[in-house]
Order: C-alpha cells, then structure tokens, then sequence
C-alpha cells in the first residue's frame, strides 16, 4: 500500500514535537551554564585577588583587613552557592537537558528527512518510522521525568512551528518571532530563565 499523505504528516508531526522538546531543554540549559561557570570563576576570585593585593602591596598595608573582610563575606555567599547548586543538581541537570537537546534535534531532522523522503520503497519507508518512532517515544518517555509545564510546552510548540513555517491549530498563524502571543496553543509563555536555577 504506498505512502499516505496522513503518514507523512505525522512523522513532520513527530518532527514538531522533536524540535519542540529541544529547545524547551536548550532554554534550560542556557542560564544552568551561566550559573556554573559564574560558581567557578566566583570559588577562585576571592583568594587569587587577596594573593594578589599582599603581592602588591605587602601584610602591612592597611588595605589588607578590609580585603580579608570583603573576601571573607563573598566566600559565604560563594559556599552557599555552591552547596544549593549541590541540592539542586546544577551539573545533572545542564548534562541531562544538554543530551536531550542534542538527541531531539537530531531526531527532529530524520523525521524531517524522512518524511520528505519520496525513494524508499513503502515498506522501507513504513520500518524506518517505526524505528523512529520508537525512539521518540523512548526520549520523551525519559523527558516526562523532567516535569515539562504546559507553559514550556506552549513555548516549544511556537519555536517548532517558527522553524518549520507551519501555521498553529489554533491563532492559525505562521510565528514570525519567539514572542508570546494570546494564544493557547503556541503563546501565554514567559521565559523564566532563573526558574532552573531553583
């Protein structure tokens, strides 16, 4: 039986979501990068900088107990960083959003291949999104876990759709940016960069 255009649709539907769910854990991952680099450079700062002034200008400086003062508070407020950055698993989590990312691209684009995809025969064709299928269930089974809020999923949607020129079920438009619109569907999102930080 040859190829519905129904089949095909639903692999760029599945496309849609690959892409959608990808840039959901790339919006994670950005400030998680931020925040850990900010952690490192913040751990070594403080004492390379008093090093440094005793260098400069010698113990008896009068310089030197207000810097020990200075440092001393910011290596408090660096350690407690650093133990909620522990609790809240910031490296587990940037690994974890990074590797789906990754991984749903990468499926994104062989659905797409393979829905364009007019030179296999029907009963290749049909086994190959079988497999696909079976991965994309596999990742998003495995991204479930990652409490995906419907807000996320209304900004992934808009981003999926933005890339790949489709018009939303429901404002029925083409998005021409990543801003929110009033829509159910693809809009009434705001980008909480700090949230993943918690």
């Amino acid at each position: 039986m040859a190829i519905q255009s129904e089949e095909r649709r639903n692999c760029h539907d599945s496309a849609l979501r690959c892409f959608g769910t990808a840039y959901i854990f790339e919006c994670r991952a950005a400030p998680l990068r931020v925040a850990l680099k900010l952690l490192a450079f913040s751990s070594l700062i403080g004492p390379l900088s008093i090093g440094s002034l005793v260098l400069a200008v010698g113990l008896s400086s009068k310089l030197i107990p207000w810097a020990i003062a200075i440092a001393a508070f910011l290596s408090v407020v660096q350690i407690t960083l650093s133990l909620w950055s522990l609790v809240s698993h910031w490296q587990e989590n940037l690994s974890y959003y990074l590797e789906s990312k990754a991984d749903n691209y990468r499926l994104a684009d062989q659905f797409v291949g393979l829905g364009n995809n007019t030179i296999f025969p029907d009963n290749k064709w049909r086994t190959e999104f079988s497999v696909l299928e079976a991965l994309g269930s596999n990742r998003t089974q495995l991204d479930l876990r990652n409490d995906i809020t419907d807000e996320e999923k209304r900004m992934g949607m808009r981003a999926a759709l933005r890339e790949y020129q489709r018009s939303c079920a429901s404002c029925h438009q083409v998005p021409r940016s990543l801003e929110a619109l009033d829509c159910p569907t693809c809009g009434n999102f705001k980008k909480r960069r700090l949230k993943w930080l918690m």
